[in-house]
């Protein structure tokens, strides 16, 4: 039988320095954000690796290089691990959630992460109710602002802060849109540019046309819908091009360098709203808002 007693006495401590020494790409740095000296970070990577038995940091002359294949395999895993107990500890530290909320998510939002976050809510909280409610972001700010929806997670492609006062913003996530075709995708010169997007009341689609006008280059729809999984297929089929930001891209995706003749694209983000902020409102938006998802955006942003 194997023996799982070293991994068994590894700490938080030692983990969390090994995220900060990846995330600021030293052991100073690492130390500095930490509040901790350089020599305690190293040791504690140290004792980690020695735990696992494997290098985690690359170390050339006594500077960090870089992170192992290992280490980067592991990094992710270690964050959403440590995202996910420091989102237990907030829960017990906090009053339990009662009642229910109404939650909008646009299109391009991954439900199923959604899904497993509100489980592990749900789990903790059992007299909280949560329903969703998928649809372009255009119409979900309608809906919060009707009362139809307590919380709505939108997308934007111009910054807008418009909310209500006495209500939540905040910022998920910011990326630029990146042009992107399938593999088998091939551009025909001087035809227009077959177009996958999203349907109206999508900022993705607003933010590539307006960029398409604004330089002149025709287009044609070649595909449009209101699901990111029928968006996605449409692309990765050859059917044209689309725009989507790099959280929502895999390994499937050809990212189109400027060489293609495409005009560059704006910055995107992802906001998350309410119209008041009851204390029950405002710990499920800190609980969204800490989701590893996010909070891996904002660390990249």
């Amino acid at each position: 039988m194997e023996d799982f007693s070293d991994i068994r006495n590894i700490t938080l401590e030692q983990i969390r320095a090994f995220i900060a020494v990846a995330r600021s790409g030293g052991f100073q740095k690492a130390g500095q954000r930490l509040c901790r000296s350089q020599s305690a970070v190293t040791q504690s990577v140290k004792r980690l690796e020695a735990q696992l038995n494997c290098t985690l940091v690359a170390r050339g002359n006594g500077h960090t290089i870089g992170l192992t294949a290992t280490g980067e395999r592991l990094l992710r895993e270690m964050e959403d691990a440590l995202l996910r107990f420091d989102a237990v500890l907030r829960a017990a530290r906090q009053p339990e959630l009662h009642g229910r909320i109404m939650v909008g998510i646009p299109p391009s939002f991954s439900t199923l992460e959604l899904q497993t976050a509100m489980g592990r809510l749900l789990a903790l909280n059992p007299d909280l109710r949560i329903g969703v409610l998928s649809d372009m972001s255009a119409d979900l700010d309608r809906m919060l602002a009707a009362g139809t929806l307590d919380v709505a997670i939108v997308n934007q492609h111009v910054n807008d802060d418009s909310h209500a006062p006495e209500g939540i913003f905040a910022v998920l996530a910011r990326q630029p849109l990146q042009w992107v075709c399938g593999i088998s995708f091939h551009m025909q010169p001087g035809a227009p540019l077959p177009l996958v997007t999203y349907s109206d009341g999508s900022p993705w689609r607003a933010a590539t046309l307006e960029t398409l006008d604004a330089a002149g280059v025709p287009y044609d729809f070649a595909y449009v819908g209101a699901s990111y999984e029928s968006l996605c297929s449409s692309v990765l089929a050859g059917f044209g091009v689309t725009a989507l930001p790099g959280w929502d891209l895999d390994g499937r995706f050809t990212v189109l360098d400027r060489q293609c003749g495409l005009p560059p694209l704006p910055q995107v983000r992802t906001v998350l709203k309410t119209s008041i902020a009851t204390p029950v409102l405002r710990q499920f938006c800190d609980f969204i808002a800490q989701l590893p998802f996010f909070r891996n955006q904002r660390s990249e942003d």
